[in-house]
């Protein structure tokens, strides 16, 4: 491989049943990036606590194409500002289960599924909805996707036990599904973790599973109880259980 610089990005430790319900380490997986934009994902029988322990050069690093993560942009498309906000946050795939699973290859599906709903939502916006900014291109090739930065999840709240007056968030997530519905679209993964707080006010995101109603849901979304019955379709009963999740969650806090 190449000996030019690399850096990790990402990294996991992959545990494996050893049988009696107990674990153990079975490998380190490692994402690297190369100076020119590259990626690459290695593999590692050692356990990494820190960046500092691995030389990368060490690695038998296997190149990731970029057109298995990165879509085409289309012209219509929404353009982040330039240079960038320092108050936004660039969204881009996490790429740990690259070649993992047989959906390894669906990147540029998700990416294009969520500018495609925010393109929708930025001509139609509501306080209750992250502030989509626009698509970074490099070399017509959608890298990341911009979004207004906000400060914590709902979920982190709720561990942190930080009061907020819970029926009004509650109301400010139904805003804001509600107002998608109109729209003609479905989230289809709802959870506590995709609400983040700006101050008081509820922000829903994260829309790499929304779809028009009716669409077929995909690898990305329907798999993770976010349905009561594993819906393989986004309608709003999807939205509406995930609701009712949520605001039993909230319940169960106060």
């Amino acid at each position: 491989m190449h000996k030019e610089p690399m850096e990790i990005c990402e990294k996991a430790e992959i545990f494996v049943d050893s049988g009696n319900d107990n674990l153990e380490f079975d490998h380190s997986k490692l994402i690297l990036r190369r100076a020119d934009g590259e990626y690459f994902y290695a593999m590692t029988g050692r356990r990494i606590f820190q960046f500092s322990q691995i030389d990368v050069h060490e690695l038998d690093a296997i190149r990731i194409p970029s057109d298995h993560i990165w879509p085409l942009a289309d012209p219509t498309f929404t353009r982040a500002p330039e240079p960038l906000p320092s108050d936004c946050y660039l969204k881009r795939p996490s790429l740990l289960y690259y070649d993992d699973t047989s959906d390894s290859h669906d990147y540029t599906e998700h990416i294009l599924t969520e500018v495609k709903a925010c393109e929708m939502l930025r001509l139609r916006p509501h306080p209750n909805i992250a502030q989509y900014l626009g698509v970074v291109v490099e070399d017509s090739r959608i890298r990341g996707i911009c979004f207004a930065k906000y400060s914590r999840t709902l979920l982190q709240m709720l561990k942190d036990g930080t009061p907020f007056q819970r029926d009004v968030v509650l109301g400010g997530i139904k805003a804001g599904v509600q107002h998608m519905h109109e729209l003609g679209l479905v989230h289809n993964d709802l959870q506590l973790s995709n609400i983040m707080m700006d101050g008081d006010t509820p922000i829903i995101i994260d829309f790499d599973s929304c779809k028009q109603e009716g669409d077929r849901l995909g690898s990305k979304a329907g798999n993770f109880g976010r349905t009561a019955s594993g819906e393989d379709f986004a309608k709003r009963d999807n939205d509406l259980y995930s609701l009712s999740e949520i605001q039993r969650a909230l319940a169960a806090e106060t």
